[in-house]
């Protein structure tokens, strides 16, 4: 593979590899560090030698295998994976496919219903433009009704929580009856 196109497909690839990884340890309810990663890992391999099979230069896919390790490790010592793992199954309304486009839709211990996305943010004007595809596909393409998206950054850890109009107003009822 080119170089250059290896730069532009690899992170597209991890990123793939490590939903998909996440996803499908959420899904069977047993998130173990060394098992999501390695999972993320062999996906991440088998994507780069459908999409490659002459190879790419070692020195970037090792690179993007640390950046694989960092991320999924970074997101499993976060609050958000040990809410995730720590609900019951009957919580867990979709993943993966089911929940697509989106990553997962879950339910709080309210009752109200919350898409789960996993992306790399890109910075700038991008990022917004991206919280916003993200918001009017989480609101147009599931049969649940949600109060909100919540995003979170694998590169950078960070999370959001984007409302709409019937969830912002159930979270400031809560708020001030509590």
């Amino acid at each position: 593979m080119d170089p250059l196109l290896a730069v532009r497909r690899l992170p597209v690839l991890a990123e793939r590899a490590m939903r998909a990884a996440i996803l499908a340890a959420l899904g069977r309810g047993r998130i173990t560090p060394r098992g999501v990663i390695d999972d993320a890992l062999l996906r991440f391999e088998r994507a780069v030698q459908a999409e490659a099979s002459h190879g790419v230069r070692p020195a970037l896919l090792f690179g993007e295998r640390d950046r694989i390790v960092r991320e999924v490790r970074g997101f499993l010592d976060g609050r958000i994976a040990a809410r995730l793992a720590a609900l019951p199954r009957r919580d867990l309304i979709a993943v993966g496919r089911g929940a697509a486009p989106i990553d997962a839709i879950v339910r709080n211990r309210h009752g109200y219903c919350y898409a789960v996305v996993l992306r790399r943010l890109p910075r700038g004007g991008r990022r917004l433009d991206l919280l916003q595809r993200l918001r009017v596909a989480a609101r147009t393409a599931t049969r649940t009704p949600l109060a909100g998206v919540l995003v979170y950054d694998l590169s950078s850890g960070s999370v959001r929580v984007l409302l709409d109009d019937a969830g912002a107003q159930r979270v400031d009822r809560h708020l001030r009856a509590s």
